[in-house]
């Protein structure tokens, strides 16, 4: 099931422990993200999942409004009084948790937990449009008085429902402004759409490769995880509910969909087909090296060029962390 949860939240003073860590970012983990948009007229919080309801995959939608905020704690509530939920701001996670509702049915574990630590930069866009005002919700009639001009980049998120109205956070010389622009007014350069006659591939067909997987370089004869001075460590995102692949390049991503899944030749191989808004497509041989281990090789003519393997998010202590030399030397 895919989980979406809009929380607004409106002025209030964190404790400064946690008020010192900015919280603007995409927070990924094996089957959910959690998306955070701060600005000095609020902050905007969203929420995907995976998870199972029975024998397949549903999907729901949620907006909540934060109701109370302290150093370490957000209280929210949903549509309904009796609809609460709470985001709990620890030191090395972020964690949500919540009661079933209408807008998240059966089958949802009621908490969810995204570490801080692998924070990435929300969707980068540029508006198109002359001008562009915020609005406070998808159905408010009026615009505020906050707007952007064309040729302004802003951080957004593009929910998988593709609603009129996307959250953007916009940096401005006096103020961080915060709310929900036209997405017809954005240019997004980052994202990629499927092509008009492409479906992707079912959400139940893709729950076996969910979750974020980091790669990994070989060293000899070991394994490492090696961590870039001035760029991301390259990784890889599948999102079944939205049927997309993104790929963590260093310092820019490319977003596909996954629009074609058949079994390998080999035994517990899988060929991935990932479709770009130009209708290109690239053939991806996955095979699972070690299941225990969270350990896949992945091979492609271009986005996984040099037979690469990659581990499963979850299981990445296993392998050490090898900084580039020279990270703290003036260049």
């Amino acid at each position: 099931m895919t989980a979406l949860v809009l929380l607004s939240l409106f002025p209030g003073a964190l404790a400064m422990a946690q008020a010192a860590a900015p919280l603007t970012g995409r927070y990924e983990k094996e089957g959910g993200t959690l998306i955070v948009l701060e600005g000095d007229n609020e902050t905007r919080v969203y929420y995907e999942a995976v998870f199972p309801q029975g024998a397949s995959v549903g999907t729901c939608e949620c907006s909540l409004v934060v109701k109370q905020k302290s150093g370490n704690r957000w209280t929210l509530q949903g549509a309904e009084p009796s609809d609460k939920w709470t985001l709990n701001l620890e030191p090395t996670r972020l964690t949500l948790q919540g009661k079933t509702s209408d807008c998240c049915g059966a089958g949802w574990p009621g908490k969810d937990s995204f570490e801080r630590s692998g924070v990435r930069s929300p969707l980068a866009c540029e508006l198109k449009a002359p001008r562009a005002y915020f609005f406070d919700s998808e159905a408010a009639p009026t615009p505020r008085k906050a707007y952007v001009v064309a040729g302004d980049k802003v951080e957004a998120f593009v929910p998988g429902s593709e609603p009129a109205r996307v959250p953007a956070r916009f940096q401005g010389s006096r103020k961080t402004t915060v709310g929900l622009l036209e997405r017809k007014h954005l240019e997004c350069p980052r994202e990629r759409a499927t092509p008009a006659g492409l479906q992707p591939v079912k959400a139940e067909q893709l729950q076996p490769f969910a979750g974020t997987w980091i790669a990994l370089t070989r060293k000899g004869k070991e394994l490492v995880i090696e961590k870039p001075c001035d760029a991301h460590t390259r990784s890889f995102t599948v999102r079944p509910a939205r049927g997309e692949l993104e790929v963590q390049l260093g310092q820019e991503t490319a977003l596909t969909k996954v629009t074609g899944l058949k079994a390998g030749a080999a035994a517990g191989s899988s060929s991935l087909t990932l479709t770009y808004a130009s209708g290109n497509t690239e053939t991806v041989t996955w095979t699972e090296v070690d299941a225990s281990r969270g350990l896949v090789r992945l091979n492609s003519a271009d986005l996984f060029s040099g037979n690469r393997e990659y581990v499963r998010e979850d299981k990445k202590s296993a392998y050490p962390v090898q900084e580039e030399a020279g990270c703290d030397t003036e260049r």
